[in-house]
């Protein structure tokens, strides 16, 4: 196969050139970065980038980032999202004030130009798609251009600049798995880079190599991503990763195939749910609080202790619940990410699914799969694997084997 331009060589111009992250002519030139002060910084040139596009980039302004995090998330299509994340922290020295003022003026630009670092990102991930188009002979295409930029005020305060892009047919679809891989060619990392690799939908992790890719849970299988980080450099075609695809266990023997599957979990998991119905329906009609006999709807529920009365004639001060409620509710702003998620399992029944955790926190699978297994171990939440769900409990409020996971 012709190789007209090397795959790394664009992987690398990327990962190098977005490192240090800049404040672009267009802070320099007018509006809310006439105030600030920058100090150009060079990228990293450890890795090799090819001449004629290395010598205008050297040129630009930049501001340096703590880290970078390049997280790739392998659709069941074999699209990707490529999402690049930097992050400043504004330590508590006495420059702290003058480098989030510096950043916020910054991202007053970013959100509201194109500025001269977002035209490069969308640039070079058009040159990267291309070039990984002749390398493995599939059509591919660089789509779906976002950016963001924010402070997130959480221990240490940490300005966030994300840039993503879609990269259609990124992965090799086989008839049984996705392969990822083929694009790359001697990808290096710097002590502040990682790479992360995300399982959307219904994929799976088959394996990985390196093999010594951070990941959260018990095995590979039940991981929703895999990290590697730190100095580095990978040989050609890696990281490589292969998912199982979700509908490949019914392709087989007819039947047989589609036993071996999925089909199973979902009708043991019907059938739970159906035999709980049933047991609840017989005990509202037949329990012991009926005395053998159906409830009836005239039935009226007995007083309370002391002679307390609920509905209209209620001696409850619905203000002074409403005082007690409102002051058991903690600042949001001191609370820990823990802390945020046992109060929302907590609002929500004691139980949910972890996919509906990581919707309501807006975090990634990957920050809120690693969070929930460090509480975990600590024993402040426990995890139930249904079919290719995780259900998160508080201590008290485990579902029960014989019943569905969100029956009252």
């Amino acid at each position: 196969m012709n190789r007209p331009g090397s795959v790394g060589l664009v992987v690398l111009l990327v990962l190098s050139s977005v490192l240090a992250v800049g404040t672009t002519a267009s802070l320099a030139a007018g509006g809310p970065g006439d105030a600030v002060s920058t100090t150009p910084v060079e990228p990293q040139t450890g890795a090799a980038i090819a001449p004629q596009d290395s010598r205008g980039l050297l040129r630009q302004e930049t501001r340096e980032f703590d880290n970078t995090t390049f997280e790739i998330r392998v659709h069941e299509n074999g699209s990707a999202t490529w999402t690049f994340r930097y992050e400043q922290r504004f330590t508590d020295d006495e420059n702290a004030t003058r480098t989030r003022e510096n950043f916020e003026a910054f991202a007053e630009e970013f959100r509201a130009n194109e500025t001269g670092l977002y035209d490069r990102f969308t640039n070079q991930s058009r040159e990267l798609t291309r070039a990984g188009m002749q390398e493995s002979g599939r059509e591919m295409e660089a789509t779906n251009f976002r950016r963001s930029v924010r402070v997130e005020d959480q221990f240490t305060p940490t300005g966030v600049v994300e840039m993503s892009f879609t990269w259609t047919n990124f992965a090799d679809v086989q008839d049984d798995r996705i392969v990822v891989g083929d694009v790359f060619d001697g990808v290096p990392l710097s002590a502040d880079q990682a790479i992360v690799i995300e399982a959307a939908g219904d994929l799976t992790f088959r394996s990985i190599e390196p093999d010594d890719a951070q990941y959260a849970g018990g095995s590979l299988t039940d991981a929703e991503s895999v990290r590697w980080s730190g100095k580095r450099e990978f040989i050609d075609g890696r990281p490589r990763v292969v998912f199982d695809r979700p509908d490949s266990a019914a392709i087989g023997d007819g039947n047989a195939g589609l036993l071996g599957g999925n089909l199973v979990p979902i009708l043991v998991g019907v059938l739970l749910l159906v035999v709980g119905v049933v047991a609840a329906v017989w005990y509202r009609r037949y329990g012991p609080v009926s005395g053998g006999k159906p409830a009836s709807d005239d039935d009226e529920p007995a007083a309370p202790a002391g002679g307390a009365a609920t509905g209209a004639g209620s001696t409850v001060d619905p203000a002074t619940d409403a005082a007690d409620d409102s002051e058991s509710i903690p600042n949001e702003e001191l609370l820990t990410d823990e802390d945020r998620v046992v109060k929302l399992i907590r609002e929500n029944g004691g139980r949910m699914k972890q996919v509906n955790i990581v919707e309501d926190t807006g975090w990634s699978k990957s920050k809120v799969s690693m969070l929930l297994s460090d509480m975990e171990e600590e024993g402040t939440i426990s995890k139930l694997r249904v079919g290719r769900e995780n259900i998160i409990s508080l201590e008290g409020f485990e579902p029960e084997a014989t019943k569905s996971p969100f029956e009252e």
